[in-house]
């Protein structure tokens, strides 16, 4: 079966959530989203006027979108003194001609000693919002909800002693005494991933604009110019993209996707152009990124030159050897409805009386290729998809992943790159691993069943690890692929 026509049309609607993601949370540093766990807001009581920003967002000479930045003071429950921060973030995206918008918000309360109090916000793709709040309950401790079209969690965070939340980075760069071009090196904690990063912080100097510091973190630089009042006046960021005060003969467009491509695309030197048809590939991976995670079909070693990545044709358990290993299904991922009975029923449809698990994989698999549209709307939950029935590969990969697992099927995200032959290069996607009695991955968008050795696993888990592929995506320098050693070609396993 010749995949390579689907992967060059499908490519953008396979990367779309992951690029996006990078250029909102570039804006919106921590992004955080918007739930029920109290009426935060009615908590906070300003005591002043707010200081409001309007900058416009530009690629080239086009302002694609619009950034406006809050802030507040006042008092939160009536005793604590806050400082309100507040962003709202409108991008206007394209991919050949068709036409959508990313909106996100978020709203920080932020304590005397950069202590942050709560934060509310939202993110919307189009066809699909997520949305979270987190609120402080004890020193250093958070309780955070999340919900996805109705599907809901609530968990606690522990955030460590001397560690930067992101929320309070404003605050943080406003009253940061650094010496001209001095460095810091920070661990920042992001509520929304629940987990710490590295920052580097540099103060370049005053300048007519303000202030002017780098920051650096997921391997990216950004460039921000702060005034005398604590506001963002300029900002550079990542992929051409910048946000700056609107000009007087403002020239409307949409960010084009394709322009992405050209940056985040991973260049690919001696791959075949048949290596999904391969039964084994041997590459070496050179530059800035973090190791791959081993696997049944993955193994990974460093050598002088890089790390040497030996990937594997998955084979298909016998018969009698494919029994899923059920303690492997936690429901730990958001948005898989699987309390639905729409799910239920149609997860039950597809596999009709079919017995044997990678029969009823197979199944499922080719029906979502078949059945559901690609498109560049993101989805947030397998409901969602359903109703729009549509969507980019993380759409795709999220209701499979829940109609498996209706099924009595283990199943979890897999996020990685995929080979593009008529770009020589591999593009961000995701896919999907099913236990049949092993891990065997496939892949609904470009119909792969099993996933050949041109997918290379970056990330694996839930919904949330997709983030794992930002230092990947923004490698500080670049990284690239290098054929050392193709095995044979194969006939696809159906």
């Amino acid at each position: 079966m010749n995949i390579f026509p689907k992967i060059s049309r499908n490519f953008f609607v396979c990367s779309c959530r992951a690029m996006v993601a990078v250029i909102v949370l570039l804006t919106v540093a921590g992004c955080r989203d918007r739930s029920a766990i109290g009426d935060l807001a009615d908590s906070f009581k300003p005591s002043g006027e707010e200081q409001v920003r309007e900058l416009g967002i530009y690629s080239g000479k086009d302002r694609v979108g619009d950034l406006r930045l809050g802030r507040m003071n006042g008092t939160w429950q009536g005793t604590d003194k806050v400082v309100q921060l507040s962003e709202r973030v409108h991008f206007r995206l394209s991919f050949r001609g068709d036409r959508f918008s990313v909106t996100s918000s978020q709203s920080s309360w932020v304590g005397e000693g950069m202590d942050l109090m709560a934060s509310i916000g939202s993110m919307d793709f189009g066809a699909g919002s997520w949305e979270t709040r987190v609120l402080k309950v004890g020193e250093g401790n958070y309780e955070r909800e999340q919900v996805i079209a109705g599907s809901r969690t609530r968990d606690r965070l522990s955030v460590p002693a001397g560690i930067l939340i992101s929320d309070v980075l404003p605050l943080y760069l406003e009253n940061a005494q650094l010496e001209k071009h001095a460095k810091l090196k920070l661990g920042v904690f992001n509520m929304t991933l629940g987990q710490e990063f590295p920052l580097t912080l540099e103060y370049r100097g005053a300048t007519e604009n303000g202030r002017l510091f780098s920051v650096s973190y997921w391997g990216m630089e950004e460039k921000l110019w702060i005034d005398d009042s604590g506001m963002v006046i300029r900002e550079e960021m990542a992929l051409g993209v910048e946000a700056r005060t609107p000009e007087g003969n403002d020239q409307s467009g949409f960010l084009a996707l394709e322009t992405i491509l050209s940056v985040t695309a991973v260049p690919g030197k001696g791959i075949p152009m048949d290596l999904g048809d391969r039964d084994e590939a041997v590459i070496m991976l050179q530059g800035s990124f973090r190791a791959p995670p081993e696997g049944r079909w993955q193994r990974v070693s460093a050598s002088a030159d890089g790390t040497v990545v030996t990937l594997t044709k998955p084979t298909i358990p016998s018969r009698d050897l494919r029994q899923p290993d059920m303690t492997l299904m936690p429901d730990d991922v958001l948005g898989l409805d699987l309390d639905s009975p729409r799910i239920r029923e149609l997860s039950m449809k597809i596999t009709g009386s079919l017995e044997d698990p990678w029969e009823k994989a197979l199944a499922i698999g080719r029906w979502v290729n078949s059945e559901i549209g690609k498109s560049m709307r993101e989805c947030f939950s397998a409901l969602q998809v359903l109703q729009t029935g549509e969507g980019e590969c993380q759409s795709h990969s999220l209701l499979t992943v829940s109609l498996c697992r209706a099924a009595g099927l283990p199943a979890r995200f897999a996020y990685g790159v995929v080979y593009l032959p008529d770009r020589e290069a591999y593009g961000f996607h995701t896919w999907v691993q099913v236990h049949v009695g092993d891990w065997v991955p496939i892949d609904p968008t470009l119909g792969n069943f099993p996933a050949g050795v041109d997918h290379l696993t970056l990330a694996v888990g839930g919904y949330q690890d997709q983030f794992r592929l930002f230092p990947f995506i923004m490698g500080k320098g670049g990284w690239r692929i290098k054929m050392q050693n193709a095995g044979h070609r194969t006939q696809n396993t159906e």
